[in-house]
């Protein structure tokens, strides 16, 4: 059982789009035997009695949906019956056609009728509840609405209504009867700009197949209505089988399988949608354009007058919103932006911290290993001590010295550790990089296997900067940390120093630390100050030490760059800030 639901509801879709195609077809060969085998009031007939048979078709569909209850329900009971409405208006106008004339009470309940019907339509879209949520968003695309019914009934007036309206030809209930027809479609077509403008997806709905039924029907009646203005018969179809397209429309969105409140963000927004309300008005100012140079129609020329000022207004209005609603967006993403800077400014710090630890980490092995030799000797020279003690004798000068100098060295390479922990709020200073590399080298050394030698080439000369000691430590030690790295085999670490030359004035000594190593792959030079980017095993590095350097460089003044051949080395050239 579930599976023959599973496979009845699959194939629903399939049965609409094919129930569909089949209407279209048998209404379009309707129409074609009716525009090739018939004519006169033959062939209006036939199209009458075609568009009799669709509209009960479309109503039957629209009472199915309605049964399935829900709350969209009531949107089709409304529409069903407003259908009804308009089956029993087309029954009505049959006998006409056949010379019948019709009694006065039915002119007038074919007018309630048609009132009726079009408070329906209106109803049916607005029981499915489809404004935007918030009131300015109402207020925004409300406008919008506006904007294209007004538009749209400038354009109407200045080519159909103004002239029928106006002439005294017709008598006064039909004129008052096309105004109200034209208004009500005119209002309808605003509406459904109102409610899908917020969703544009849901004129991929039901709403969609609305929407072209009212454009058609207002088309139609406006050719219509023109054809009676040129003295052309009243009950006759202007536009052929093409007729057919209402109620098929009707169909359409009966059977279509999407709901009228379509899920937000379910499909791609329709941008072009926004533009909509504006098409009208393009339409319009070409019109009015046409009307003030050839100076037509003078006797509709002040409701035209009125009309334009209505449009100019509300497009003022909206114009004036959207403006607003700029401003609003403007401010809050320079709000969401120093947000996010401050945001990042904060975790630039945790970082740069970060890796001060990673850094005092990479010198705490090193150090270690090197602490201990110290206290091995320590050691050694305590057990000497020691033994001349047991044998009576005086302790040996040499032995304790050693054991001073021990300590010394111990004192000294544990306070460099501290001291660089100590860094944070280091004020830059006047400093030598000549003195500074002569200090900080046999920190360095500490870091190198056997296999790897340190070397530095400098002119002894001072070369002057403006730093910190905590910059030029975390610069060295990340940078000669990946030159090590670089070479598992061993190799030569080359720190090579020269002082700013004359047209270097306002520039501080440059720095190269120059590896014999693997190289960085072309492929890979664009990423190397990257956050997050490393040529190094999982769990081997962060990624984060080049970012830092470049960022702490590049806050006190000074740069870094790089070039590398694969498999001759890498050379990072450090361009320290002046003392200016």
């Amino acid at each position: 059982m579930t599976l023959l639901r599973q496979t009845r509801f699959s194939a629903s879709p399939l049965f609409r789009h094919a129930f569909l195609a089949a209407a279209a077809s048998l209404a379009l060969l309707v129409g074609l035997l009716a525009h090739f085998a018939l004519s006169g009031m033959a062939q209006t007939r036939l199209l009458q009695l075609g568009l009799v048979a669709l509209t009960v078709v479309a109503l039957s569909a629209s009472v199915l949906r309605a049964k399935q209850r829900g709350p969209e329900a009531l949107g089709w009971v409304l529409l069903s019956c407003a259908l009804l409405i308009n089956a029993l208006m087309q029954v009505m106008r049959i006998p006409g056609f056949y010379g019948i004339p019709a009694p006065g009470y039915l002119t007038r309940l074919t007018i309630l009728l048609q009132v009726l019907g079009s408070c329906l339509f209106i109803g049916t879209l607005l029981s499915w509840n489809l404004a935007p949520p918030t009131r300015f968003a109402r207020i925004r695309h409300g406008l919008d609405g506006l904007l294209f019914a007004l538009a749209a009934f400038f354009i109407l007036w200045g080519l159909v209504l103004g002239p029928a309206f106006l002439s005294d030809r017709f008598p006064l209930l039909d004129r008052f009867v096309w105004l109200g027809t034209f208004l009500v479609y005119d209002l309808l077509l605003g509406l459904v700009v109102f409610f899908c403008l917020p969703e544009p997806s849901r004129l991929r709905g039901p709403l969609g197949w609305l929407a072209a039924a009212f454009l058609l029907a207002g088309l139609h009646n406006f050719k219509w209505l023109m054809d009676v203005l040129s003295g052309n018969p009243v009950f006759h179809f202007p536009v052929g089988a093409l007729i057919y397209a209402i109620p098929l429309t009707y169909l359409g969105a009966a059977l279509s399988p999407q709901p009228v409140r379509s899920q937000s963000g379910a499909d791609a927004p329709v941008r072009i949608v926004h533009l909509l309300p504006y098409v009208p008005v393009l339409g319009a100012a070409v019109l009015a354009g046409w009307l003030l140079s050839t100076g037509a129609m003078p006797g509709h020329r002040i409701i035209l007058v009125w009309l334009a000022l209505s449009l100019i207004l509300v497009l003022l209005l909206r114009q004036y919103l959207a403006l607003r609603d700029f401003a609003a967006l403007s401010q809050h993403l320079e709000s969401r932006v120093a947000e996010r800077t401050q945001a990042l400014e904060k975790v630039q710090s945790i970082l740069l911290r970060t890796e001060r630890i990673n850094a005092m980490a990479t010198m705490g092995a090193g150090l270690a290993h090197d602490m201990n030799n110290v206290l091995n000797a320590i050691q050694t020279r305590a057990e000497l001590v020691v033994m001349d003690l047991d044998e009576g004798k005086l302790p040996n000068r040499e032995d304790m010295v050693r054991v001073q100098e021990a300590t010394q060295h111990a004192a000294k390479l544990s306070g460099r550790l501290m001291a660089m922990g100590r860094q944070d709020a280091e004020a830059p200073r006047a400093m030598d990089l000549t003195a500074e590399l002569h200090s900080i080298q046999p920190l360095l050394q500490v870091l190198l296997p056997r296999s790897q030698k340190l070397r530095l080439i400098s002119t002894g000369e001072p070369m002057p900067f403006r730093g910190t000691r905590g910059l030029l430590e975390q610069t060295l030690v990340n940078l000669v940390s990946n030159a090590r790295d670089a070479m598992p085999e061993g190799g030569t670490i080359t720190l090579r120093a020269r002082g700013a030359q004359p047209h270097e004035a306002e520039t501080g000594p440059l720095l190269e630390v120059e590896d014999t190593g693997q190289g960085i792959p072309e492929d890979m030079q664009s990423q190397v100050f990257q956050p997050f980017f490393t040529t190094k095993a999982s769990g081997s590095g962060t990624g984060l030490g080049l970012v830092c350097v470049k960022s702490l460089l590049e806050q006190a003044g000074g740069s870094i760059r790089f070039t590398s051949m694969p498999g001759q080395g890498t050379i990072f050239q450090i361009r320290l800030p002046g003392l200016s």
